[in-house]
């Protein structure tokens, strides 16, 4: 559906710089990365409101960037924006505005939409009336009403509190499955891109650092800025000083560790273990656990639905507990507890010394 090939494109002080890039038809592929990293920047270069500088860009096997194919191109996509850009008429007739600009009237087609996105009974409200979730849902119905072959969205659950992102999230979902578009969408929120998407790309100051499988990226980032921003709360510097079999002693600090990797006696690495892999209790028993720390809890935070807490076991952990487990444990800072976690749940990434 999409390829990029060496891609270059400049705003102002700022430089894309994106080698590869391959979408499939049919594909939901989410890019995330930090603010000022480029997303919008890539999203509106294959929404073909952007020309690159260099490189190519092939989008439904045609060359995106000759002027001959642009309009057939643009007519099989649909964007939606950060904001939804609603006209100040009903929802009915926003929904229905692409097929009208297209010389087309599909009444059924408006209102499978408007159902499907469940704003039915909004259809002759006025747009700019709509709360926040609503207005999304409606510009979400508008982009879908073509049936397009391809769908860009710019951080479709900005500024959308977690209940009302959740329920939109939940109903895009059930569109998808349903379409066969190819969908990139381009966001901040981690979560969100896991809920949806088919493939993960992480982009931070305008290159693509990692790309796969959401899972892969986070669970094995392949470097300490993806580790960071997909959520790895403990990265310790390190050395393999030994290995048997697939089994690595890491020295980090005074304390050494075992974490299964396929990384060389003698290799420089950061060790990323995830909050959520890290069990906390009174006792010494690990529960088979090969790492198993006698820790001081420095402070207790809350952290979404959790509570995050941070430990000093000679390095600093993180780790993810509930609240039931804070209140059972009596967890408050100064207090003594055991970390453990396993060694398949930490990850090694060598370090280029």
């Amino acid at each position: 559906m999409i390829k990029l090939s060496n891609l270059r494109l400049s705003a102002g002080s700022f430089n894309l710089a994106v080698d590869s890039l391959n979408i499939r038809e049919g594909e939901v592929f989410a890019i995330i990365g930090p603010n000022g990293a480029g997303k919008t920047t890539l999203l509106n270069a294959m929404a073909l409101l952007r020309e690159p500088s260099a490189g190519s860009l092939e989008i439904m096997g045609k060359d995106a960037l000759a002027p001959a194919n642009k309009m057939f191109l643009r007519r099989a996509m649909s964007v939606v924006f950060s904001q939804p850009y609603l006209t100040n008429d009903t929802v009915y007739d926003n929904v229905a505005l692409p097929l009208k600009l297209r010389g087309q009237k599909d009444g059924a087609a408006v209102e499978e939409m408007l159902e499907l996105f469940q704003i039915s009974h909004l259809s002759d409200r006025n747009a700019r009336t709509l709360s926040q979730g609503e207005s999304h849902r409606a510009a979400l119905a508008r982009a879908f009403v073509t049936k397009p072959k391809l769908v860009l969205l710019d951080e479709p659950f900005a500024s959308l509190d977690e209940r009302v992102k959740a329920s939109i999230a939940r109903d895009l979902r059930r569109v998808l499955k349903a379409s066969n578009a190819a969908v990139v969408f381009v966001t901040q929120d981690q979560s969100g891109a896991l809920t949806l998407c088919d493939t993960l790309a992480v982009l931070v100051n305008g290159k693509i650092l990692q790309q796969g499988e959401p899972q892969d990226i986070v669970n094995r980032p392949v470097s300490a800025e993806v580790a960071d921003f997909v959520g790895v709360e403990t990265i310790l510097s390190g050395k393999v000083v030994s290995r048997q079999d697939n089994l690595c002693a890491v020295a980090a600090g005074v304390k050494t560790l075992m974490v299964v990797s396929d990384c060389g006696g003698g290799d420089s690495v950061f060790v990323c273990v995830r909050p959520e892999n890290v069990s906390v209790s009174l006792g010494a028993d690990a529960g088979g656990r090969r790492n198993n720390f006698k820790s001081r809890v420095v402070s207790v935070a809350p952290w979404g639905l959790e509570y995050k807490v941070e430990l000093d076991c000679g390095f600093t952990l993180q780790a993810a507990v509930t609240k039931q487990l804070v209140n059972g444990l009596g967890l408050k800072p100064g207090g003594e507890v055991y970390a453990s976690f396993k060694a398949t749940a930490a990850h090694l990434i060598k370090r280029i010394t």
